[in-house]
């Protein structure tokens, strides 16, 4: 029988053609496909909505990638007017988004206009963090400066509505590692200046805990230096650790200040995040420091002899020497 079915695999062709819409109902997996759109903002933005209210998240991921890529070719005047005129949070962060992609591949920052207004202005808080979301992914820092910083991330954060704080935490996050992979100072600049600015301490906790500090300059190290009298324990001990990794240039300063704070501050966490914090500046380095500060605080020797065993490796790499410091913690 076999012999007869390779003889004639076209007779076999139409009848398993007929069978796959019953395997794909009997697996719960029906499959529709998508309604052509006309490539323009308002078709596009027919097929988002569709895809916001009834697709899959794959179907709905799709319709949002597919606009911002389409966006390259529409017209910016259609962009922004959809922008202004949008509802729905949904599609307003997936217009927006095009919008930045247009914007960042025209280099017109001026385009941003319509959404940073609605980001700062809207009087729904859904609205506000929708559009602040659009911004994720693109140089957005750069962009509000050349638009004359009438809308910051300063401002953004003193939002008293948290979803639109927490969007401004993962644009500034996500565009640090994602974007510029730790190496700007712009970023490190508004991070802290955020963290300054805000009355939230686990957005400024956040901030400066994953922010890179890589290329923050003096200026922004000092800023960073004086969150370190924060009446906040959170907080000192978020910037304990951020000050560990500031540039080669600033890691004297940084590490009297980390040594003071290790013997003056009475709370745990803010001295295990000064000894992380000099760990991480002088790193094989560090190991005379750290013998040093044995015995200011008995609880914390187990600590110190943690470090100094991850440090003798000399490894290379700082997340290898974390992750064996760790291993070796008590």
């Amino acid at each position: 029988m076999g012999s007869r079915m390779n003889k004639a695999p076209g007779l076999w062709l139409p009848l398993w053609l007929s069978l796959l819409p019953g395997l794909a109902l009997a697996q719960g997996a029906p499959i529709a496909a998508p309604a052509q759109t006309a490539c323009t903002v308002e078709g596009m933005l027919d097929e988002v909505r569709v895809a916001m209210k009834t697709g899959s998240p794959a179907y709905r991921k799709y319709a949002r990638l597919r606009l911002k890529e389409a966006a390259i070719a529409l017209p910016p005047e259609a962009l922004g007017r959809a922008v202004s005129q949008e509802r729905d949070p949904a599609v307003l962060e997936a217009v927006g988004a095009a919008l930045a992609t247009k914007a960042s591949n025209a280099q017109k920052p001026e385009l941003l206009q319509p959404l940073l207004s609605r980001a700062s202005q809207d009087v729904d808080p859904g609205l506000r963090a929708a559009a602040v979301r659009a911004l994720q992914g693109s140089p957005s820092v750069e962009f509000m400066a050349k638009n004359g910083d009438v809308v910051t991330y300063e401002q953004l954060v003193r939002d008293s509505a948290p979803e639109v704080r927490q969007a401004v935490v993962e644009n500034l996050v996500t565009e640090s590692a994602g974007i510029y992979f730790g190496h700007n100072p712009d970023l490190a600049e508004a991070a802290v200046k955020v963290a300054a600015a805000t009355d939230d301490p686990a957005v400024a906790k956040r901030l400066l805990g994953e922010v890179s500090m890589e290329a923050a300059s003096p200026e922004v190290v000092r800023k960073l230096t004086q969150q370190l009298r924060s009446e906040d324990a959170g907080l000192r001990a978020a910037a304990a650790k951020a000050l560990g990794g500031v540039p080669g240039s600033e890691s004297a300063g940084a590490r009297r200040s980390l040594t003071s704070l290790y013997k003056s501050d009475s709370d745990l966490a803010v001295r295990k995040s000064a000894l992380e914090g000099l760990a991480r500046l002088g790193q094989s380095g560090a190991r005379p420091l750290l013998e040093s500060l044995r015995g200011v605080d008995p609880r914390l020797d187990p600590e110190i002899d943690a470090w100094l065993s991850a440090l003798k490796l000399n490894l290379q790499e700082w997340h290898l020497l974390l992750r064996e410091k760790q291993r070796l913690s008590p």
